[in-house]
Parts: C-alpha cells; sequence; structure tokens
C-alpha cells in the first residue's frame, strides 16, 4: 500500500485566514481569539448555524449565539464561547469548513494549549502542527518548534482529523499551559504567535492588565471545559514534545 503524503499547496503572500478558537486546555482558544477580535476590533458578521448546544446569549439587548464569526480586512476569526463535545465535533469543523470554502480562506489556524506542568512561564513555547508540507516554512519564518511526539486526545483530535482531511490548509498552535486553570499566560503567548503568522501587529498592553481578571471570569468556562474533556480523556502527559534542536 502507498503511503500517504501530505499535500503540497502554495500559499498567497496576504492569505485570507481564520482563526478559530474554542474552549479547551486552559482555555488558550478562546481567551487568544477574544482579546484579538477586541484588539484587531473585527466586526461580527454572523454565527456558524451548527450550533453545539442550544444556548443563546443576550448583549446589550442583542441575541447571539454560541458561535460567532467575526472579520478583519484578510482575517476572520470563528470564536465559541461554550465547550465542543465529541458528539458534535464532527459537525462544528464541517460547518467550519464549508465557512472557509465559501469565504475563499487560504489559511486556518487552530490554536490550543498543552499540558505542561513544569513550564517557564517567562519562556512558554508553541509548537505547530501542520496539514501540507509548504506550511512548514510558516514555522521556520517564525520560530515555531514542531510538534514531533505525543498524543492528543479529545474534542482537539477530532477538530485536526478533520482539518487534516479538509482542502483548507491549517496550522495548528499548542501552547505550553496549565490543563486544569484559565491560563492568560499561556494565551498571550500564543497572542504573540498569531500576529507574527498574520504579520499583524497586536498590542499587548491591555491584556496584561487584564490577566487576573481573565483567570477569575473565565473559572466557570473552563470547569465547563473540562467536564468535556474528561468524558473520555486518558490523565495528560506530563511530558513535552520533542522539538527540533
Amino acid at each position: 500500500m502507498q503511503k500517504s503524503k501530505i499535500k503540497k499547496t502554495e500559499l498567497p503572500k496576504n492569505p485570507t485566514t481564520l482563526l478559530l478558537g474554542i474552549p479547551g486546555p486552559g482555555l488558550i482558544g478562546t481567551i487568544a481569539t477574544t482579546y484579538i477580535i477586541q484588539a484587531l476590533k473585527m466586526e461580527l458578521i454572523g454565527e456558524i448555524e451548527s450550533s453545539p448546544a442550544a444556548i443563546v446569549f443576550i448583549d446589550n439587548g442583542q441575541i447571539m449565539g454560541p458561535v460567532r464569526i467575526y472579520k478583519k480586512d484578510n482575517t476572520f476569526a470563528i470564536l465559541s464561547d461554550i465547550p465542543i463535545d465529541y458528539d458534535n465535533a464532527i459537525d462544528f469543523v464541517e460547518s467550519v469548513i464549508d465557512f472557509s470554502k465559501k469565504n475563499r480562506i487560504d489559511l486556518i489556524i487552530f490554536t490550543s494549549g498543552l499540558h505542561v506542568p513544569d513550564r517557564n512561564i517567562s519562556n512558554l513555547k508553541t509548537y505547530g502542527l501542520v496539514t501540507r508540507e509548504s506550511l512548514e516554512k510558516i514555522l521556520y519564518d517564525n520560530e515555531i518548534p514542531k510538534f514531533l511526539s505525543g498524543i492528543i486526545s479529545g474534542p482537539d483530535a477530532t477538530i485536526l482529523t478533520q482539518l487534516k482531511n479538509s482542502p483548507i490548509p491549517a496550522i495548528a498552535l499548542h501552547t505550553e499551559c496549565n490543563y486544569f486553570f484559565p491560563d492568560p499566560d499561556a494565551a498571550m503567548q500564543t497572542i504573540k504567535t498569531i500576529s507574527h503568522v498574520i504579520k499583524t501587529e497586536i498590542d499587548l498592553a491591555e491584556f496584561k492588565k487584564q490577566s487576573e481578571y481573565l483567570r477569575l471570569q473565565n473559572r466557570q468556562l473552563m470547569e465547563e471545559t473540562l467536564n468535556v474533556m474528561q468524558t473520555q480523556r486518558e490523565q495528560p502527559s506530563t511530558t513535552p514534545p520533542q522539538i527540533y534542536k
């Protein structure tokens, strides 16, 4: 049987990019994407209709679904305020991919956390996975070490599998974090990495001021996320992935 190969796809110089942020380890994707939306003053343009739960939010008298779509110039963002569970993960990602096709997205960037209990807070690392060989240049150019070995489980695994098999090139960024608590430090590292990848300056001054508030504000969402992740999750490994020397 012929061994499958990573497809080669060249991106345009200024690719239309979609940031995908959902609750996960340390709430990295949610916290980072929320701040990027605010910092870049992205416009709310719609919602993902394939909602993972029958719930709406009311903000300033406006009814909003839990999974919303934002846009600024050639950058889109999809943000979920609720965890994506196992039963809904495939439908959710299929909706994201369908949206990407319709809007001619060139690159999807999925962000999450990686459990490393003895991480160095002052030197957190973000590891990258790519679905196309040509995307490895983005990792190299931005000094993002490649995630070479390890295990990713739970809804993240389903999402990565769907992205790997989709026609839209994707990069997954996993930042060292505290798995069990909201981790603004890791989210800030993720924001820095994304700003380099999308070549857009993101001011972190306000984020630093909000750090402790974010820990407290997101405790309930972290508990709900852990309940989803721990349904079928094995105890997370305490060994960081191998990286390029």
